[in-house]
C-alpha cells in the first residue's frame, strides 16, 4: 500500500511497546517510510508465550518497569526526539499511552487506559455510555463468581479473564459447577502476558454470531479495514475454538450496522489514534462488544491483507503517526474495499507429545491448495503439541483466498486430512511429578522451567496472605492446612488425583516437613524420611544428637507443658533461652535468667491458653551468629555458603533493631569457611540428611574461634538468603531443593561476585499502613538489588520487634565492604521511614482527623460546615 509513498527520512525515531506478535509487523511499516524504531519493554522479563521482538529491527532498547522508571523513561525518550509512541501488543497499551501523553505526541491518553486493558472496566464504561454490552460482574472468589450467575437465572454464562487475549482461559459456562471450576482454572493461572489473573470475570452470554471488525484512526477519524466473521466450534469443557475468519464485503450485512457500532466504542473507550482490533456479537438486539483491543488484529499478514484488502492495518498505523495528514487525506472516515474472498484458518489437533519434525512435503501439499496463500507453522521440532484449547495452541495459521468463497471452503475440507502429518509427533518423555507442600517461589519456578509437572497444597493463611504469586502450570489444591495429612489427602481425592503417580513430596515449608515424609511414606515416593524430618523439628532431639556427635552444643531442658513449670525446682543455667520445641523465626522464644522469670512466662502462656504447650529451655551462648546455608546429594556437601547475622537474633529483638545478615567471600574470608565447613559436615551427618538443601545456625566466639551448634533446618532460609546466594553465588537453592526431592544432582556452578551481598529488614512505624515505597521504586536506591514489600496496605502494623518474622519488607543490598554495606542499609532504611504512610495509632479522632487533612488530603476541606 505504500509503493507510492517517497521515502523521506523523519528526525525522531517511532516508539514501539511490547512489539510482540503481530507488532514485530511495525518496525518494517515504519521502515518502509523512512522512519527508524526503538523499543520498550514493559516488564522485565520477555513474555514467552508470544513471537518476540526482533532485536535487530529496533535501533535501541528501553526497559520500563513500573512507575518509579517512568520518569527515566520519558527523559531517555525526549531527547530523541520521537515522532510516535505507540503499543505493538496488548500490554503496552496503559505504558505507551503515558510516555505518549507525557511526550506531547498523538495520543489515546491515560484516562480511559484501564478501559482499554481491563474488560470490566471496559463493559463498565460502555453501559455508562449508554452503549450495549454484557452484563458482568468481577471477584477474587469463585463462590461469589457462582453466586452471581445462579442470581442471574440465565445460562450459559461466560467466565474468563480480566486482561487477556487470544481465547485465553475463556470458558462458555452452562450451570454453578462449570462457573466454580472455570473460575479456579482462571484464577490459578497467568494470562498470556506472564501475569498473575488475581481476579475472574463472569458475563452474560451474548447470543448470535461474532465478528472482528479493525480500524485505524488519526484525530478520530476512523478508517475500518476489515470486517470478519468467526466460525467457532465449542469444545466439550465449553472453550471456543476458532475455526474460520471469513472476509465479509462492506456492503453486505451486518457489516454497516458492525462499522456504525465499533464507532460509538472507540468514541466512549478514547480510541482517537492508532489501531484497533474489535470482537463484536450481532445478537437479536443489535451489536455488542465482546472486548476490543487498542493494538493490532493478531491474526494479521500484511501480504495476505494487501493481497484481499488493498491495505494492511500495519502499515495503515505507521502512515497514521508518521504522515497523518496524509493519513486523513487517504483514509480518514473511509472504508475497505474486498478485492477477493478471503478466510484464515487457525487448525486444530489432538496430537500430544513432543515436535520430533515437521513434514516439509506435507507443509507443501497444503500450501498447493489452490486457495492456500500462506502456511504459518507455529512449532519447531523439540516444541511441545497439545490438544487445542485455544488460539495459542493452534498448531497451524492458514491464510487463504480466492475469487469466490466457495474454493476456499472446498480446501479448508481438504487440509482437515493432510493437518495432522505436518508434524512428526513422539509421546512425550515422562514428565517428573511432584506434590508441593507450601509456596516457595524459586522450587515452582524450578518446576515450570525443568518441566515437572507439580501439584501445590497450599493452606488458606498463605493464600489469604496475598503475597505467593503461582505459575499457571501448577495444579492448585487448597487445604485447611497445608501440614495437616487428612486435609492434604481429602484434597487429592476431591480432585481427583488420589490415584496419580508423584515422584516426590518436597516442602519449604518448616511445619510440613514432617508431613512430607508421612505421605511419600504412604505415596510410595521420594522424600525426607519422617524419622529424619523429627531430628529437624524437634530441637531438643536435634541438640542431643549433635552433642552425641561431639559437637560443643548448648545444654537443653524438655518442658513438656509450659503451661506448669512446678517441676522445674532447680536452676541450672546462668541465662537460658526459653522457646517452642519446634518453631522458627525465634517466635514466642524469650531469654530467662531464673526461676522466677520462667513461671512469669508459665503463667501468660497459661492465661493466654497458648496452644504450644511443650517448649525447651537452652543454655544461652553468646558470640556472633553465624549461618550455614546449602544443599547434600547423596550424601555429599555439594554447596555451602557461611555467613553472619549483623547481630545475633535475640539481640535484635531485644534491642528493637532491623535484623541484617551477609555472606561471607570464599576468597577474601576463606578462614570463616575453614573454621564452619567440618562442623557443618560433622552436624549433618549426625542429624542424618543426605539429600535436600539446609539452613543452620552456629554461635562463633570470635576470641577462640570455637563454633557452637544453635539449630538446622532441613529447607531453605527464610529472608532472602534464596536472593542472597543467588546474587553472591549464582546458585539457585529452590531449583537445588527441587532436583534433590526427585533424586537428581543439583547443579552448583557457582560463580563469584567480589561485592558483598547482604539483607537488611525494612521495619515500619506502629499504625495502620496506608503506603509504602515500591519495590521497583526500593531498586532505584544505590546498591539496592531486590526488594520486597511484604506488609499488605491497610493492616495494623506494630513497631515492636517480637520475632524475626516481624518486618514491613527487605531489601538485598551490594557494596564494596563491610562498612558501606551498612550505611546503604541504613540509608535505604532511613528513606523507606521517611515515605511510610501510617495513620498514628491510639490517637484521638481530633489529631487523625489533622493528620488526615496534612498527610492525606491537604487540598481538600472535611470540616463540618454550616447549611448554606
Amino acid at each position: 500500500m505504500t509503493s507510492d509513498l517517497p521515502h523521506s527520512p523523519v528526525a525522531g525515531p517511532a516508539v514501539i511497546v511490547d512489539g510482540y506478535s503481530t507488532g514485530t509487523f511495525l518496525p518494517p511499516a515504519f521502515a518502509r517510510l523512512g522512519i527508524e524504531v526503538v523499543h520498550v519493554h514493559s516488564t522485565a522479563e520477555p513474555m514467552a508465550s508470544m513471537l518476540a521482538p526482533d532485536p535487530t529491527a529496533y535501533r535501541d532498547h528501553f526497559h520500563c518497569e513500573g512507575d518509579a522508571a517512568l520518569e527515566r523513561t520519558v527523559e531517555a525518550i525526549a531527547a530523541l526526539r520521537p515522532v510516535a509512541v505507540l503499543a505493538g501488543q496488548e500490554p503496552g497499551v496503559p505504558l505507551a499511552d503515558a510516555l505518549s501523553e507525557r511526550l506531547g505526541l498523538a495520543t489515546n491518553g491515560t484516562a480511559l487506559s484501564g478501559a482499554r486493558r481491563d474488560k470490566y472496566e471496559m463493559a463498565r464504561t460502555l453501559r455508562a455510555a449508554g452503549i450495549r454490552c454484557a452484563r458482568q460482574f468481577k471477584s477474587s472468589e469463585p463462590e461469589l463468581l457462582v453466586n452471581w450467575a445462579e442470581r442471574g437465572g440465565s445460562y450459559p454464562v461466560v467466565v474468563k479473564p480480566l486482561s487477556s487475549a487470544s481465547t485465553d482461559h475463556v470458558y462458555r459456562c452452562h450451570d454453578a459447577a462449570e462457573v466454580e471450576a472455570a473460575a479456579r482454572s482462571v484464577l490459578g493461572s497467568t494470562d498470556i502476558f506472564d501475569r498473575r489473573n488475581t481476579e475472574a470475570l463472569v458475563q452474560s452470554f451474548l447470543e448470535g454470531t461474532e465478528y472482528i471488525v479493525d480500524t485505524v484512526s488519526v484525530d478520530g477519524g476512523h478508517y475500518v479495514c476489515g470486517v470478519w466473521e468467526y466460525e467457532k466450534r465449542i469444545l466439550p469443557d465449553g472453550r471456543n475454538i476458532y475455526e474460520l475468519d471469513v472476509l465479509l464485503d462492506p456492503g453486505e450485512e451486518p457489516v454497516p450496522e458492525l462499522i456504525a457500532y465499533v464507532g460509538t466504542v472507540l468514541a466512549a473507550l478514547g480510541i482517537q489514534h492508532g489501531p484497533a482490533h474489535a470482537e463484536v456479537i450481532m445478537t437479536p438486539d443489535g451489536p455488542a462488544l465482546v472486548e476490543i483491543g487498542a493494538r493490532l488484529n493478531g491474526n494479521m499478514n500484511p501480504g495476505f491483507h494487501d493481497m484481499c484488502l488493498g491495505a494492511n492495518q500495519a502499515d495503515l498505523t505507521a502512515l497514521a503517526y508518521a504522515r497523518p495528514r496524509d493519513f486523513r487525506t487517504r483514509y480518514a472516515g473511509r472504508v475497505y474495499s474486498r478485492r477477493q474472498a478471503a478466510a484464515v484458518h487457525n487448525t486444530r489437533t489432538e496430537q500430544d507429545g513432543l515436535v520430533a519434525s515437521v513434514d516439509q512435503a506435507a507443509v507443501d501439499r497444503i500450501s498447493a491448495l489452490p486457495s492456500v496463500h500462506l502456511v504459518s507453522v507455529k512449532l519447531g521440532p523439540g516444541k511441545r503439541i497439545r490438544p487445542t484449547a485455544d488460539l495459542l495452541t493452534s498448531p497451524l495459521r492458514i491464510f487463504m483466498a480466492a475469487p469466490e468463497l466457495g474454493a476456499i471452503r472446498a480446501d479448508h475440507h481438504a487440509i482437515q486430512a493432510l493437518k495432522d502429518e505436518v508434524y512428526q509427533v513422539t509421546e512425550a518423555e515422562h514428565r517428573p511429578r511432584v506434590l508441593l507442600l507450601g509456596t516457595d517461589k524459586y522450587v515452582m519456578q524450578a518446576c515450570v522451567r525443568h518441566g515437572v509437572d507439580a501439584v501445590l497444597v497450599w493452606g488458606f493463611g498463605g493464600y489469604d496472605y496475598g503475597l505467593a504469586e503461582v505459575p499457571a502450570e501448577i495444579t492448585v489444591l487448597r487445604v485447611e492446612e497445608q501440614k495437616n495429612p487428612e486435609a492434604i489427602l481429602m484434597a487429592l481425592h476431591r480432585a481427583g488425583l488420589a490415584d496419580t503417580p508423584f515422584d516426590a513430596v518436597q516442602t519449604s515449608d518448616e511445619w510440613a516437613l514432617v508431613t512430607a515424609g508421612l505421605l511419600a511414606s504412604f505415596l510410595g515416593c521420594r522424600a525426607i524420611d519422617p524419622s529424619t524430618a523429627v531430628y529437624f523439628r524437634d530441637k531438643s532431639l536435634q541438640k542431643r544428637r549433635v552433642a552425641e556427635a561431639g559437637i560443643p552444643t548448648a545444654r537443653v531442658t524438655v518442658i513438656e507443658d509450659v503451661h506448669d513449670v512446678s517441676a522445674i525446682t532447680a536452676w541450672e543455667y546462668e541465662r537460658a533461652v526459653l522457646k517452642p520445641v519446634a518453631g522458627a523465626g525465634t517466635v514466642r522464644t524469650t531469654v530467662v535468667d531464673g526461676l522466677e522469670r520462667l513461671g512469669e512466662l508459665s503463667r501468660r502462656y497459661r492465661e493466654d491458653r497458648l496452644p504450644q504447650r511443650t517448649f525447651v529451655l537452652e543454655e544461652y551462648i553468646g558470640g556472633e551468629e553465624w549461618i550455614a546455608d546449602g544443599f547434600l546429594y547423596d550424601g555429599s556437601l555439594r554447596f555451602l555458603a557461611v555467613g553472619r547475622y549483623g547481630s545475633p537474633c535475640l539481640v535484635t529483638i531485644d534491642e528493637q533493631q532491623p535484623l541484617w545478615m551477609r555472606h561471607f567471600d570464599r576468597k577474601t574470608e576463606e578462614w570463616a569457611y575453614e573454621r564452619a565447613e567440618p562442623v557443618v559436615r560433622r552436624a549433618l551427618n549426625a542429624l542424618g540428611l543426605r539429600n535436600g538443601v539446609f539452613h543452620m545456625e552456629l554461635f562463633h566466639d570470635p576470641e577462640t574461634g570455637r563454633l557452637t551448634f544453635s539449630e538446622c533446618a532441613a529447607r531453605g532460609g527464610g529472608a532472602l538468603i534464596d536472593e542472597q546466594v543467588l546474587a553472591k553465588f549464582g546458585v539457585n537453592l529452590g531449583e537445588a531443593a527441587l532436583f534433590c526431592a526427585l533424586g537428581r544432582p543439583p547443579r552448583a556452578d557457582i560463580t563469584y561476585r567480589p561485592e558483598l551481598i547482604g539483607t537488611s529488614y525494612l521495619q515500619g512505624r506502629s499504625g495502620v499502613v496506608f503506603g509504602c515505597p515500591s519495590p521497583a521504586e526500593l531498586r532505584e536506591l544505590p546498591g539496592v538489588e531486590f526488594a520486597r514489600v511484604e506488609f499488605p496496605v491497610g493492616e495494623r502494623f506494630s513497631a515492636g520487634i517480637d520475632s524475626t518474622n516481624h518486618r514491613m519488607g527487605q531489601v538485598l543490598v551490594s557494596a564494596a565492604d563491610d562498612e558501606e554495606l551498612r550505611a546503604r542499609f541504613a540509608a535505604v532504611r532511613a528513606w523507606f521511614d521517611e515515605r511510610l504512610v501510617v495513620a498514628p495509632p491510639n490517637v484521638s479522632g481530633r489529631l487523625l482527623r489533622a493528620w488526615h487533612h496534612e498527610v492525606l488530603r491537604p487540598d481538600a476541606d472535611f470540616r463540618d460546615q454550616m447549611w448554606q
